[in-house]
């Protein structure tokens, strides 16, 4: 293959490309969950966010009673301004810390 129509044929790549990246749509930025609290709750953890946009799950860390031995638990996603996303550890657990992931 000649270098004159590898030129075009490289011309023409970049063109496709430069075309197709300027009819993507544009998206509007989203706001993280924020204004979140959590704390302990019965034997699990509590979490809950108030404002942005996406979703958020609360965490907790169980600990086999007796051990140093421990299991990360996950309550349900849940969109901020709704319902608290709630994880209880197991009868055989003891909860030694949670949080809130975005």
């Amino acid at each position: 293959m000649g270098s004159k129509v590898k030129r075009v044929l490289q011309a023409a790549a970049v063109g496709a490309v430069m075309a197709g990246a300027m009819v993507l749509p544009t998206t509007a930025a989203h706001a993280a969950p924020s204004n979140c609290s959590s704390a302990p709750y019965g034997n699990g953890w509590w979490a809950f966010c108030g404002k942005g946009d996406g979703q958020y799950q609360v965490w907790a860390r169980c600990y086999k009673l007796g051990t140093s031995n421990y299991t990360i638990r996950w309550g349900p996603w849940r969109s901020p301004g709704g319902q608290p996303s709630i994880v209880a550890c197991q009868s055989t657990e003891e909860v030694g810390g949670g949080g809130v992931f975005p």
